[in-house]
């Protein structure tokens, strides 16, 4: 099947053209506003003007004619709307032309998908990282799903804002990537993580605060790149702890930056995993990937009418169902965690664990010191600070900041991931949970990485939290939320039975917390606000 796809969200028009087997041809323009940054109108007038030459381009490079091609794909969203509307009506008006079936795009979908083909990766987690788009995605019960994401502007966003104050034009990201080559000076950022989410907002401002007192802009950006990259790698390894999967794939137009492929090969190297990197040419927006997606789509099952073939700048890849993947894995030992060891050990007689928080290579020096050495005190203070008010956790018996280790009690038994994944018949534990979590966030504690594996149980289904350096002792409602989201999205990649065992979990929190309502409100604030991408 030959399959041709029409690329128009942002800032690119583009055609490619695919067969079962290979890439036949890939055109593209880009539009570039000499100001910096994208105006919706002009870059739709641009795709208009330029849209035709491109896929007759495309045709002629393939040797091919309108009536050889036998699907036409274009890319729904989402995306800037007007940009969008002129790759769909070109889209509509090729396959009413041509008599050839239509299928609508969802835009990260296809830089899955070029990325596998053009990789050979089979069933990877993926860093997907562009202007708009900053997300951690998975397959799994077929489809792909969202695992983690920007909560306000994507990084290449903060990239091209930072050139553009440098005086550069869009995008920044290159000239960001040279000058940070120069620097070497650390400058204190905002380092924002919130379980599987990340921020850059606060990172921007912060940047912004540095040229203005003066700092050199090749320590400003070197600064940028280190600190943004070693959030991605971290809820990156988060995510491949979290779905056993043993390849990782990196896409978007931020993935061609060296520094972070340079990561992103040392951390599958820790791990012992396979790396892909899509190529350059394929890592921007591009006709190829759509058409790719396209194939598989129509391939597995799915067709449209020409009246459907609409536009949705909220278009989610979640929402695409994505038969074709066939499911692999490798099983992470369960005494690895994304950010430490942990190993059975003795203290005075007692049975303990002892878990050090591993260096990890990909990181500045500097910055991975500062990293661990906060989440070990910040865990430590969680701990005490809950154990207060009875909330279970390990006991601690020996902290050594040395070597960034904590020694713990040992709590028999296994992760809820682990039970959820091999038993049914968690009810009883879910309440007690949802009573234990409502009981810390009455006293403004939060975990901060609340997912099923950080969380223990015993042979007796008695529940123990674990791992709670992300969390705060002075929380806010949207804090709260976030605690209650992360559970929830680990809880639906862990069990069939999601939705029971959370409305288990709701009840057990509302019997306890008498502010439920709000966070609840704002839990689904937070969904509609990823929405966005």
């Amino acid at each position: 099947m030959i399959t041709l796809g029409i690329e128009g969200t942002a800032h690119t028009i583009s055609c490619g053209i695919v067969d079962n087997e290979q890439i036949l041809s890939n055109a593209s323009h880009t539009y570039h506003n000499p100001s910096g940054g994208i105006h919706p109108r002009e870059a739709a007038q641009h795709h208009a003007d330029n849209v035709k030459s491109i896929i007759d381009k495309a045709l002629n490079d393939a040797g091919l004619k309108l009536n050889d091609i036998d699907l036409i794909a274009y890319s729904r969203g989402p995306g800037l709307g007007p940009c969008l509307r002129i790759a769909a009506t070109a889209a509509r008006t090729l396959s009413v032309k041509s008599n050839k079936p239509i299928v609508g795009v969802n835009h990260p979908l296809g830089h899955v998908e070029i990325g596998r083909k053009v990789t050979g990766a089979s069933d990877p987690i993926m860093l997907y990282v562009s202007g708009g788009n900053t997300q951690v995605i998975s397959h799994f019960n077929g489809r792909y799903r969202v695992m983690g994401e920007t909560m306000d502007i994507g990084l290449g966003n903060l990239l091209d804002k930072l050139g553009r104050d440098l005086g550069y034009p869009f995008p920044g990201g290159p000239q960001i990537e040279r000058l940070a080559l120069k620097g070497d000076k650390l400058l204190e950022l905002p380092y924002s993580v919130k379980g599987m989410d990340t921020s850059f907002s606060g990172m921007y401002t912060a940047a912004r605060e540095y040229l203005r007192k003066g700092e050199r802009p090749e320590d400003v950006c070197f600064s940028v790149q280190e600190y943004s990259f070693a959030m991605l790698l971290e809820v990156l390894e988060r995510g491949l702890h979290q779905t056993s999967k043993n390849e990782l794939l990196l896409a978007g137009g931020v993935a061609k930056n060296h520094r972070l492929r340079e990561m992103i090969v040392e951390l599958s190297a820790d791990l012992g995993i396979k790396a892909h990197l899509t190529a350059d040419q394929y890592c921007m927006d591009n006709g190829a990937m759509i058409a790719q997606a396209g194939f598989l789509m129509y391939e597995s099952g799915h067709r449209i009418g020409i009246e459907e073939a609409t536009v949705d700048q909220r278009f989610r890849i979640d929402q695409v169902d994505a038969p074709w993947i066939q499911a692999s894995g490798k099983e992470i030992p369960e005494n690895r965690g994304a950010e430490s060891v942990v190993n059975f050990s003795s203290y005075h007689g007692r049975n303990t664990v002892t878990k050090m928080r591993i260096p990890k290579t990909y990181r500045n020096y500097r910055l991975d010191n500062i990293i661990r050495l906060s989440r070990l005190r910040n865990e430590l203070s969680i701990i005490l600070k809950g154990k207060d008010i009875g909330i279970p956790f390990p006991n601690v018996y020996d902290v050594d900041t040395s070597n960034f280790s904590t020694t713990y009690e040992r709590i028999g038994g296994g992760t809820l991931r682990s039970y959820l994944m091999q038993n049914n018949g968690f009810d009883t534990t879910m309440a007690d949970l949802g009573n234990y979590v409502g009981k810390m966030h009455a006293a403004g504690i939060t975990h901060g990485d609340l997912t099923v594996s950080n969380i223990l149980v015993t042979e007796d289904g008695r529940p123990y939290f674990i791992d709670t350096s992300m969390g705060k002792a002075d929380s806010e409602v949207e804090d709260m939320a976030v605690d209650i989201y992360l559970f929830d999205e680990s809880l639906k990649a862990a069990s069939n039975e999601s939705h029971h065992y959370m409305d288990a979990f709701k009840n057990g929190y509302k019997a306890i917390f008498g502010r439920w309502n709000d966070v609840f409100q704002t839990v689904t604030e937070l969904e509609r606000r990823r929405r966005y991408v």
